[in-house]
């Protein structure tokens, strides 16, 4: 079952159910018997393309939800770029990447790390290698490789990103002097791209909201949308519409803590500066 089945079959029930309409109203609409519309909801039967332009169309659709949700149930099957990592990465990576690859948009929120679209690749192997202590060093390569190839559709403007960090992000020296110094002049220019808004939480903001729980909202082109949290032990995927909405209200708290965009960037730069200089007086 791929992200984008359960999100087909997740979609199709919230439609339904906003809609007004029963089972037994769509199952004689698609000229099938209810149990089969109760399976496409709970994912345990696929749905054609055509069955799903004709519940949507009942279900009062806008003509773009339908032919988005036309174009899922095409797709829904179908890997896409990441599957030749399938043997390298862990399987909540690749439901990460498919995710983020079909998003319009992602809001990310990190404590005391660089979020992975903006990272650099060796401030990314660092990441990596400390995460995972035993890694060999193929299997390091090809997670590297394909956290950088996920940055292609930020570069291209395809992908709007949102990242909201600690100020502990930007103090945290990940993978030694070089790499801090060079993670923090890449941020500073993925910053400056017109599709990535950057704000960071200051250290005399005391608490705030999510304190602890850093996490990603993905937003698809039909304006819903699914949340992952990372975790010591793998990735937690949350899509049920009100979990979602919990996680935006958050999202939106953060950026209201956080310092402004201009004000940020002030923040990054003097970071910049400072630490350049601060490694410079140790050597």
């Amino acid at each position: 079952m791929t992200p984008k089945q359960r999100r087909l079959a997740r979609r199709l029930r919230q439609l339904r159910v906003n809609s007004g309409t029963s089972l037994e109203d769509a199952a004689n609409h698609l000229g099938c018997k209810q149990p089969k519309i109760t399976k496409m909801e709970i994912c345990q039967l696929g749905a054609k393309p055509d069955e799903v332009r004709m519940l949507c169309e009942l279900y009062g659709a806008g003509r773009a939800t339908v032919e988005s949700m036309v174009n899922l149930a095409r797709t829904a099957k179908t890997r896409g770029w990441y599957q030749v990592y399938d043997e390298s990465a862990n399987p909540e990576n690749i439901d990460f990447v498919e995710l983020e690859t079909d998003a319009v948009a992602v809001s990310n929120f990190e404590i005391d790390l660089v979020p992975g679209l903006l990272q650099t690749e060796d401030y990314a192997r660092a990441v990596i290698r400390a995460a995972n202590p035993g890694i060999s060093g193929q299997v390091l390569d090809q997670r590297v490789e394909l956290r950088t190839k996920r940055q292609d559709r930020v570069l291209a403007g395809e992908l709007a990103v949102w990242a909201v960090i600690t100020e502990d992000a930007l103090h945290r020296a990940i993978g030694g002097r070089d790499v801090h110094v060079a993670q923090l002049s890449h941020l500073l220019e993925s910053a400056s791209l017109p599709n990535v808004q950057f704000q960071v939480i200051p250290y005399r903001v005391g608490e705030y909201i999510a304190m602890g729980v850093p996490f990603s909202c993905f937003r698809f082109d039909d304006g819903y949308g699914t949340v992952a949290i990372d975790h010591l032990t793998g990735t937690l995927f949350l899509e049920e519409e009100a979990e979602v909405e919990r996680y935006r209200l958050a999202f939106q708290h953060l950026c209201g803590t956080a310092l402004n965009g201009p004000d940020s960037l002030a923040l990054l730069r003097k970071y910049v500066k400072e630490e350049h200089s601060e490694w410079e007086r140790r050597s």
